[in-house]
């Protein structure tokens, strides 16, 4: 079985990797678009998620005030 240990990061370092700022990322976590995990207090994320070509649109999304995100 072959296990990879990968760093979390933490929100300011998946909005620098996402381009999008704190206010969107918030947003699309409660929508169910961005994966983020609980560690006790804070909030984490998998880098290899946060790079997922899906989510290469998601600041333009935002911006356009569209009503469905097909991540």
């Amino acid at each position: 079985m072959n296990h990879t240990v990968e760093n979390l990061v933490g929100p300011a370092d998946a909005c620098q990797m996402l381009g999008i700022d704190h206010q969107v990322l918030l947003r699309s976590i409660n929508d169910g678009i961005v994966p983020a995990y609980r560690i006790g207090d804070a909030v984490r994320f998998r880098p290899s998620e946060l790079r997922h070509p899906a989510l290469s649109g998601l600041a333009e999304f935002y911006r356009s005030g569209r009503g469905h995100f097909a991540a």
